[in-house]
């Protein structure tokens, strides 16, 4: 009897030796990706200072007090050239003369704006000639030159006019 020569073809021409070395490899990919993100992405939604954050937060509690016992309301729109508030206080609360709005983006801080809206009477102030964008998830914050009230709000773009009124804290 002759003995049968079966010869076996070589480790990497056999399917168990790579499916095995899947799973170790996507694990590396895709930690080289993760790594990449984390160095190269902005996490500036990160504070650094939570307890002063923290302290500031009553703050604010009280300036949204301050608006809701004025009852202020207020309309803002995009118009050519800039941006118009229509602000109202029902106790009949003396109103500034100019007002600082604060344009948050949801996620992207290098797009976050500041304006000075100044008062051109019978309650209505008018940015210079920086544009409320058109687009975006916006959070915005209006307050006086005292800082002594603030009205909040949040907007999906400047399309369309946004009322905003006092709103009780949450």
């Amino acid at each position: 009897m002759t003995a049968m020569a079966t010869t076996q073809p070589p480790w990497y021409r056999q399917l168990w030796p790579w499916l095995l070395m899947l799973a170790p490899a996507s694990a590396l990919v895709g930690g080289v990706i993760t790594f990449w993100l984390a160095a190269t992405t902005n996490n500036s939604l990160v504070v650094d200072d939570y307890y002063r954050e923290g302290r500031a937060i009553n703050r604010q509690i009280a300036r949204d007090h301050a608006a809701q016992a004025m009852r202020l309301s207020g309309s803002l729109e995009r118009v050519p050239g800039g941006a118009q508030l229509r602000l109202a206080s029902a106790t009949g609360a003396g109103l500034p003369p100019f007002v600082t709005l604060h344009l948050l983006h949801a996620t992207r801080s290098e797009l976050d704006l500041t304006l000075t809206l100044a008062a051109q009477g019978d309650g209505t102030y008018r940015s210079g000639e920086q544009e409320l964008p058109q687009s975006g998830r916006w959070h915005l914050s209006i307050e006086d030159p005292d800082r002594n009230w603030r009205l909040t709000g949040t907007a999906d773009g400047f399309a369309r006019p946004l009322d905003l009124a006092a709103q009780p804290p949450k």
